[in-house]
């Protein structure tokens, strides 16, 4: 955690890393399309300025990201810098990186090679570690904290008032404690507002279900084949009948600004974001104290059937990666984009860091009491235009925030840490995953929805395991199998 950083900075890059002309990038966006240097963005003229290339972005949508990055890759004119999401949106890429698109970064930056780039050398071994596809790194991860999903925010105010103040520490306290918040809240909220907080964080994570796959007696085993995931499948199914969940649910899950505007306005005791997104200026908890300031919300993680802290599946530690296309046979043009690379990852509180994150000062932002204040034009705020490139993450800090509230997040994902659960097929790719698993995963979120809200019966549990094993799940098994 950081409760303030040195301003200007110490510079981590002494010399500019490229050598002029243009260098073409890639990458994805979830907001308005971005300005660009021609359109009068000084954010992007600082940063062609300051790196000696013009970057030349290619920005899409996320909604069309994953389609995008296949055509791109199938036309064989692949951008220099090329964003990489091979396990979330860009999964249907991901096949084509052991075939010889993209650079196998090791030959570039293994061993005491990275030491060239002082700020990749700091990209954390974990990150590192799962973006590895078949044992080779096709990019450089964008890495990210850990501790992104797995505790929740939710009404403390309402917990009191219904009776239990104290935080669950078992399973039959976590029941009584969800009782009490619906209590508290009364007749018209609800505890939980998706499928996700009703089922994975208080089901799931409390019964100890095992992230995706666990390893018995050398065989995977699904989560949906064991006696854990049935369990917090039952107690999920028992939430709704005891009208702990917002009726709502199936349509609330997919929209985030939908179930969290319910937090918001006191309809629902429990929301789930990213743990940096909770805490700062923009943070769930002070979106719901604008709208109500006697509200009282805390952070914690759900607690385990028997005591101590419920499971938490650990992020990938990365969303993407930054990717060099073979296509790219001059090794000092490589070289030089890995410069680019480095200068992106410049670590919080540097001087590249600031031009990065936040933009050019007295224009993008300011520094008021030794804290960035970010513009609110709108017509400026257009303005950020790296999204991924400069998605490089080192640790907890809120801009315009006490600096108690980095120090609260850090004491979360300490609490985090201890209780992750591993994936065993992490790294490990499978055919059968490429083709068959976003039906696979539709399949089950359907029988899921069903029995939760008792459209299923519970024993239809025992029909999605065969119809999943039958339509590709044993063979991804197999395939997974086979590299353990």
């Amino acid at each position: 955690a950081y409760t303030a950083l040195p301003y200007p900075g110490e510079a981590t890059v002494p010399e500019k890393p490229g050598r002029g002309g243009e260098m073409e990038t890639f990458t994805i966006t979830w907001g308005a399309p971005p300005k660009l240097a021609e359109d009068g963005n000084q954010w992007h003229q600082a940063i062609n300025e300051a790196l000696g290339v013009d970057l030349m972005p290619i920005i899409v949508p996320a909604q069309t990201y994953g389609d995008k990055l296949v055509t791109t890759i199938a036309s064989g004119s692949i951008p220099e810098i090329t964003t990489n999401e091979p396990s979330y949106r860009g999964r249907a890429a991901r096949k084509y990186m052991p075939q010889g698109v993209f650079h196998d970064l090791r030959n570039f930056l293994g061993g005491d090679k990275v030491l060239d780039y002082p700020n990749l050398a700091m990209v954390p071994s974990f990150a590192w570690e799962n973006s590895r596809i078949e044992g080779a790194l096709y990019g450089v991860p964008c890495y990210r904290n850990q501790t992104v999903g797995g505790a929740i925010a939710y009404r403390q105010d309402w917990a009191e008032k219904g009776g239990f103040g104290d935080r669950p520490t078992n399973l039959d306290e976590w029941g009584k404690w969800l009782k009490a918040i619906k209590d508290g809240g009364g007749d018209k909220a609800y505890v939980t507002a998706t499928l996700d907080q009703t089922l994975s964080m208080a089901g799931f994570q409390v019964h100890g279900v095992c992230n995706n796959w666990v390893v018995q007696d050398g065989k995977l085993v699904k989560d949906l084949e064991t006696e854990e995931y049935e369990a917090g499948l039952a107690f999920a199914a028992q939430m709704w009948k005891d009208g702990l969940v917002h009726p709502n649910m199936l349509t609330l899950t997919p929209n985030p600004a939908e179930f969290r505007g319910q937090f918001y306005a006191g309809r629902v005791g429990m929301t789930n974001q990213n743990l940096d997104g909770y805490f700062g200026p923009n943070g769930e908890l002070a979106q719901l104290k604008q709208r109500d300031p006697d509200a009282d919300a805390q952070v914690m993680v759900p607690p385990g059937m028997d005591g101590g802290p419920g499971v938490v599946y650990p992020d990938l530690g990365f969303y993407c990666m930054l990717s060099i296309p073979s296509s790219v046979t001059d090794e000092e043009r490589i070289h030089e984009i890995l410069g680019v690379m480095n200068f992106l990852a410049a670590p919080m509180g540097s001087k590249e860091y600031y031009l990065v994150r936040y933009g050019v000062e007295g224009h993008n932002y300011t520094i008021e009491d030794g804290s960035i204040v970010q513009t609110t034009d709108e017509e400026i705020r257009l303005e950020s235009f790296l999204s991924q490139l400069g998605a490089f993450n080192q640790g907890f800090y809120y801009a315009g925030a006490p600096a108690e509230e980095a120090l609260a997040a850090q004491k979360v994902a300490e609490e985090m840490v201890p209780a992750f659960v591993a994936d065993p097929t992490t790294g490990l790719d499978s055919e059968a995953s490429f083709s068959k698993g976003d039906a696979l995963s539709s399949m089950v979120t359907d029988y899921q929805g069903g029995i939760v809200t008792g459209r299923r019966d519970l024993s239809e549990l025992e029909d999605l395991r065969k119809r999943w094993r039958d339509a590709g799940g044993d063979q991804m098994r197999s395939e997974f199998e086979e590299q353990l």
